[in-house]
């Protein structure tokens, strides 16, 4: 190649990262300004202007020798791998300001604890995404494309732009490494992905050896049952309902609120309950709230649930069940997302009601798009008022909420939008957070359509022979995130609730505290009460509520952002977030302070805490086999298994794993075929075409009751799946048992009523016989 042509390349380089610097410049301020963040504007914009140049220098570096090398078999070929390259980091750098904007929180290495099936599910779930929510990346690509052309174009001005852009490359690199470094949300991804995929395992598990095998483990003394000051307990043992409000922080409810009067129904209730205004989720998703509230548990690499076969422990629910509770759960939604099935199975859960078996007597809601979380909190309500039976045992009762979340769906939602445009106009809230609540009126809506959703609740369960004794808790998964919030900790920030008519006195406690302290608490209500087992040692990451009636803070809370997230840190009053101290103040607001010796001592805190989660999760570690009270034995597969798994759906997408285990059925390989079952239906229980294969291929080799079993189990957990009644049928009709498939075509009869098709196809089967 001789000179002037390779000039001429080094031209076209040097022009287009120059080009590129200035578009990923243009998005940041564009992000600033839609965010409208003056402060950032006014503090940050200069640093950007030299870091988003830096960026793009770091990638002549890197593109050069591809670039060359690309030359030597075709020059349109390179180009166009330099120009996709560009149009990549452009739409990397908008998503990732266009997430920030939403959550107020920077993408990292968070990404990953989701599959695909979950970004898709989340991505249907925006309320707001629209041909026309990506106007910004038209209008950075064709400023792109304007810049780089003009540059070419105009070309002595090349050495400028070389001098230029090594100067913020310099620049670039010495920021990477000073104390506070310029952060964009493009970097912070880049740096938190690098992290997490160069975690050095051999350090964290360094920190523990065998001399202390189980590190959690703990002499259960710390958490006294001050509850039992303020419930007058009967001789019979309580019931507890547990209500976790999907999106319900203190912003919106409680004493104080940044947003008030949208719940009212709450906002009344805590004033005649027990009510914790410095309360906290341990995680920002969902996907945390069951093993915190539950299990008080650590999180693991991804996340307690997403851990391929969970670790022996114990929960609310298994020591409750040994002091004789009958165990239910009630959602709306499919509980197989965020792997909570798998989790609810495990404790022992005895009932789950889910999006698989409400039956035709109640009624979904559908967005527009067609995307559905399944039953709204009405109809949730309302099916565990028609399931709740008064038994000779206590209940425990966990409901689990959904309506609260983008999309916003449920019914009657006009009437409840016209009333949050009366109660926002008629409301005390200043003129600023008036015009931000104006954007967000669906919402409001779902708040105050959950609220009286509990509220209708609790009024028909006081008319149940329960309800004398009963204890109500109440409390949020984590904070709504659509609606813009003052600071980091907001996201965390949650009302506790815990009503009962055998309340003694009312009481608000104002001490910091968290989800991982519900259970502790309320087996010590019960075990001092009624004389059950205490257990001597305990891997409890909380140690009980609060009972501080003036603000204070004394305890350790590892608060987990999003799956693989674990970067926030509680100690104390004091909060550490991206390397940042704050202290938290009593209306839980931040404020940045500079103390190097506290700002290391929680840094260290929450970096043992990381490796002390990672450690007793994956190495089985959090408490002794003979201490746990697991409700299964969890079928590990073998090396040999692994090895059928990894010849057949090793790298295929989780989508295709079952139509490979259902074509190598069909091949007559039933061994491998099942093997390929096990491992579906240990990330997905609920995977009812694969359960339904999986009878089937018991029914091809002659084993009539584990068929029969199957069948019937899928039945119970999904009354409405015809596969499975057409299946039990070929069974009975093979094996000439009449009289039992009477029994399940009446069961098919009453359940799929509405399904004339369906009732015609059952009539043919039964007329085989």
């Amino acid at each position: 190649m001789d000179k002037t042509l390779t000039k001429s390349h080094f031209n076209f380089l040097i022009n287009f990262v120059a080009a590129l610097g200035l578009t990923l410049f243009l998005a940041d301020i564009l992000a600033i300004v839609l965010n409208r963040d003056n402060a950032a504007f006014d503090t940050d914009s200069v640093k950007l202007f030299f870091f988003d140049f830096g960026i793009s220098s770091m990638l002549l570096v890197v593109l050069v020798p591809i670039y060359f090398l690309l030359l030597e078999l075709n020059s349109r070929l390179a180009k166009l791998f330099v120009f996709l390259i560009g149009f990549m980091l452009i739409i990397a750098s908008l998503m990732l300001n266009m997430y920030y904007s939403k959550t107020n929180l920077s993408l990292g290495s968070d990404l990953y604890g989701y599959s695909l099936n979950d970004i898709e599910m989340i991505i249907k779930t925006s309320s707001d995404v629209s041909i026309l929510t990506f106007w910004p990346l038209i209008v950075l690509v064709l400023f792109f494309t304007t810049k780089f052309y003009f540059l070419n174009s105009i070309g002595k001005y090349t050495i400028y732009l070389m001098v230029f852009l090594a100067i913020t490359l310099a620049y670039t690199v010495i920021d990477a490494f000073s104390i506070e470094p310029t952060k964009s949300n493009l970097s912070y991804f880049v740096k938190d992905s690098y992290m997490y995929f160069n975690k050095d395992d051999n350090m964290q598990l360094a920190l523990f050896d065998e001399s202390n095998p189980y590190p959690l483990l703990r002499s259960n003394d710390t958490t006294n049952d001050f509850l039992g000051q303020y419930i007058d307990l009967k001789a019979d043992k309580p019931n507890i309902i547990l209500i976790v409000v999907e999106g319900l922080g203190r912003d919106f409810s409680g004493d104080d609120a940044e947003y008030p009067g949208f719940t009212p129904y709450l906002d009344s209730l805590s004033n005649v309950s027990l009510t914790w205004t410095n309360f906290v989720s341990n995680t920002g998703r969902s996907f945390g709230a069951l093993p915190s509230i539950l299990g008080s548990l650590p999180f693991g690499k991804n996340g307690f649930l997403e851990l391929d076969v969970l670790p022996d422990h114990i929960s609310l629910i298994n020591q409750l069940k040994k002091a004789n509770y009958k165990t239910f759960y009630f959602e709306g939604g499919d509980s197989d997302f965020d792997s909570k099935y798998k989790y609810l199975v495990n404790e022992g859960m005895e009932n789950i009601v889910d999006i698989n078996n409400y039956g035709t007597a109640y009624k979904k809601v559908t967005s527009e798009k067609g995307f559905s979380w399944g039953f709204p909190d009405s109809e949730v309500f309302r099916k565990t008022l028609n399931d709740i039976k008064t038994i000779d045992q206590p209940r425990f009762d966990m409901i689990l909420t959904n309506s609260n979340h983008e999309p916003f769906i449920f019914n009657g939602k006009e009437k409840y939008m016209a009333l949050a445009e009366a109660k926002l106009n008629n409301s005390g809230i200043s003129s600023g957070k008036k015009n931000v609540l104006a954007k967000y009126k669906d919402i409001l809506a779902a708040l105050l359509y959950t609220d009286n959703s509990i509220k209708d609740f609790i009024t028909q369960y006081k008319s149940s022979p329960n309800y004398a004794n009963s204890i109500f808790i109440i409390t949020g998964d984590h904070r709504l995130i659509p609606i813009p919030q003052k600071n980091q900790i907001c996201r965390y920030h949650v009302p506790l609730i815990i009503y009962s008519p055998m309340l003694l006195k009312p009481e608000k406690f104002k001490g910091i505290c968290s989800q991982m302290d519900i259970m502790p608490s309320i087996l010590a209500l019960i075990n001092t009460k009624y004389g059950g087992q205490k257990m001597d040692k305990v891997p409890w990451i909380g140690t009980g509520l609060s009972n501080s009636l003036e603000f204070a803070g004394h305890k350790d809370i590892p608060l987990s952002r999003y799956k693989g997230a674990v970067k926030d840190y509680v100690s104390g009053n004091r909060y550490i977030s991206d390397n940042k101290l704050y202290e938290i103040n009593e209306k839980f607001g931040l404020e940045e302070i500079r103390d190097n010796d506290s700002q290391q001592r929680l840094k260290n805190k929450l970096i043992e805490f990381q490796n002390l989660s990672n450690y007793v999760t994956e190495n089985n570690k959090i408490i002794p086999k003979n201490l746990a009270h697991n409700n299964l034995e969890t079928q590990v597969l073998s090396k040999d298994d692994m090895v059928v798994i990894d010849k057949y759906i090793k790298g295929k997408a989780d989508e295709s794993s079952f139509d490979i285990a259902r074509e190598v059925a069909f091949n007559k390989k039933y061994k491998e075929a099942l093997i390929l079952c096990d491992y579906i239906l240990q990330k997905t229980p609920n995977h009812f075409d694969c359960r339904t294969l999986k009878a089937r291929i018991y029914a091809w080799n002659g084993d009539f009751e584990k068929s029969e079993k199957e069948f019937l189990s899928i039945i119970e957990r999904n009354p409405t799946y015809e596969d499975a009644y057409n299946g039990i049928l070929d069974l009975y009709w093979w094996n000439d048992k009449h009289e039992k498939a009477l029994l399940v075509s009446e069961k098919a009869k009453t359940n799929l009523s509405d399904d004339p098709i369906f009732q015609k196809s059952i009539k043919i089967a039964m007329g085989r016989f």
